[in-house]
């Protein structure tokens, strides 16, 4: 299992090099541009780069035939998939840590924010994080990756979707259509952990009946 991950890793090393980067880069931006409003946005948005790199490692796979050499090692099918949703778990958490990160930097810089803020921007990170993913893995997996970027703005545009569609369906009960609400927070995160772990389970069932060349 450690392997498999290890190569997961591997294939998109050059890709996590960038997302680093960037992410380091919008940790800094509170020393030049001392807003408190934006910090819960950049917090967001390193959670949400790092599983950009999910789609790189897939089309890596396929090109190198991976996946043909992956299936004479003594592990299932199953197992490998389940390796590669551990790795995407670690992309997300590694866009956590940069978030951590940002908020160490702000404070530093002596910015003040309210923990409901603080939780606003990873709550929306992390959702739009295992959604897209959740919907992108499986549709490369069954229809190749030589379209990885469209898949990749399509699930993200479904992601948001998702959210607003939960706000609009509890607005009655919120007073009105609003994304800050707790209670609508709590319901599109609960929609993301259930979507990211069903679509372990739809990948695990194309990777069983995929046929490699």
């Amino acid at each position: 299992m450690k392997g498999l991950i290890r190569n997961n890793f591997y294939s998109m090393e050059s890709n996590m090099g960038i997302s680093f980067l960037i992410a380091a880069f919008l940790a800094a931006t509170p020393l030049l541009l001392p807003d408190s409003n934006f910090i819960p946005r950049i917090i967001s948005i390193q959670i949400l780069i790092f599983i950009v790199n999910t789609g790189t490692s897939l089309h890596a796979d396929n090109v190198a035939k991976w996946n043909k050499y992956e299936l004479t090692l003594p592990v299932g099918r199953k197992k490998a998939m389940l390796a590669k949703y551990i790795s995407i778990t670690i992309l997300i958490l590694l866009g956590v840590l940069m978030g951590g990160i940002t908020l160490i930097i702000s404070s530093a810089a002596g910015i003040s924010l309210e923990s409901s803020a603080v939780l606003s921007g990873y709550t929306y990170g992390l959702t739009l994080s295992a959604i897209s993913v959740g919907i992108m893995y499986p549709l490369m997996l069954k229809f190749g990756t030589d379209k990885n970027e469209l898949i990749m703005i399509l699930s993200a545009f479904a992601a948001v979707g998702i959210m607003l569609l939960a706000a609009f369906v509890l607005s009655p009960w919120t007073e009105g259509m609003n994304m800050h609400h707790p209670f609508v927070a709590l319901i599109y995160t609960l929609s993301a952990l259930v979507i990211f772990i069903a679509s372990y389970f739809i990948s695990v069932e194309i990777y069983q009946r995929k046929e490699f060349a």
